[in-house]
């Protein structure tokens, strides 16, 4: 394929925004300064198409960059050819504008902590749903490991998605026992996906549109033989900001993003971070509900006198709160409209 002339593709925007964070020679930030620019517009496949001179014209490159992006569009076919035989593995990817796009992730991470990229494999559509982080300090006790699986099995029910992290422990082992019982779920996986096998029960259950798993990072990349995983508390910090509410599981609580809803377990004291103790699924369906319908703002601001507690919003009023703003995850919308007849 010739670069002064490629061939469009349904891919052709979302390939050249990974092309240009990863492969094009620029840094990882100006990449991202060069794709906001023209993130609503499909800008970069329009350049594109125009060939290399107006590409570097219309993206404002200096010299310097011109030469690395010039360099890299040598190996473009190459390099496509590989996104199209990772898209064959069932590979999918979402960009920051996608409609698909967490919006708990554009909730809980100002634009310049946001990952430009998913990747996904699984039913893309579980991302609608509320999604429920177990986030333990300390390794639960067996006792707590099953309250645990009852609470995020009652919460399914109810609508909402679990969410946990592939690590060896208690994460491993709820991962299991909702393979072993057909109950979906979402995995955040700290490697990238078409470098990862997984399990024959995880793969089934990823046919089977039960379990979805997710990946902030490269596709192929992987992490080293030994010793411990570089990537693993960046999966760990991108999880926590994926979920809409963290379940605290184990003293001291986990720490929450700002207005995101932290719920503690039966053993977990309460702390500041931390208040709301879990009182069954319809209880944090609606505290969820609430938090999302609340106007929200990433910037601090100077610290306001204690106003009294405000009333309880009932399910009609968080509804019609939430379809004004836009996006309602579906499970949620069902639930409220349930309860408000």
């Amino acid at each position: 394929m010739s670069i002064n002339a490629p061939t469009p593709s349904a891919h052709l925007e979302t390939d050249l925004w990974r092309w240009l964070l990863f492969e094009s020679g620029l840094t990882r930030r100006r990449a991202r300064e060069i794709i906001l620019q023209g993130a609503q517009s499909s800008a970069l496949s329009l350049f594109w198409q125009a060939g290399p001179v107006i590409l570097a014209q219309q993206l404002g490159l200096a010299p310097a960059e011109t030469a690395l992006v010039t360099q890299a569009q040598a190996a473009w076919a190459q390099i496509e050819q590989r996104f199209e035989a990772e898209r064959s593995l069932g590979i999918k990817t979402v960009r920051l504008n996608d409609l698909a796009y967490p919006p708990s992730l554009t909730r809980f991470l100002p634009l310049d902590q946001r990952p430009m990229l998913l990747f996904l494999r699984g039913e893309a559509m579980l991302l609608d749903m509320p999604m429920i982080l177990p986030a333990a300090k300390t390794p639960p006790n067996a006792a707590t490991e099953t309250w645990l699986l009852d609470a995020l099995a009652e919460l399914t029910a109810e609508g909402a998605l679990a969410l946990f992290i592939a690590r060896a422990g208690f994460e491993a082992r709820c991962v299991k026992a909702f393979l072993d019982v057909g109950l979906p779920f979402a995995l955040v996986i700290p490697q990238g996906l078409a470098a990862y096998a997984p399990p024959a029960a995880l793969q089934q259950a990823v046919a089977d549109d039960l379990a979805l798993v997710i990946s902030p990072f490269q596709p192929d990349w992987q992490p080293p033989d030994s010793g411990p995983n570089p990537l693993l508390p960046h999966a760990i910090g991108f999880a926590r900001t994926l979920a809409h509410a963290l379940l605290s599981i184990t003293p001291p609580a986990a720490a929450p993003c700002e207005r995101q809803p932290c719920f503690r377990g039966p053993d977990v004291p309460a702390i500041e971070h931390c208040p709301d103790a879990y009182e069954g699924p319809e209880a944090l369906f609606l505290r969820l509900a609430e938090s999302l319908a609340q106007p929200h703002s990433l910037q601090k601001s100077a610290p306001t006198p204690p106003q009294p507690a405000p009333e309880p919003i009932s399910p009609e009023e968080i509804l019609e709160t939430l379809t004004k703003g836009g996006h309602i995850p579906t499970a949620l919308a069902a639930r409220l409209k349930k309860r408000s007849h």
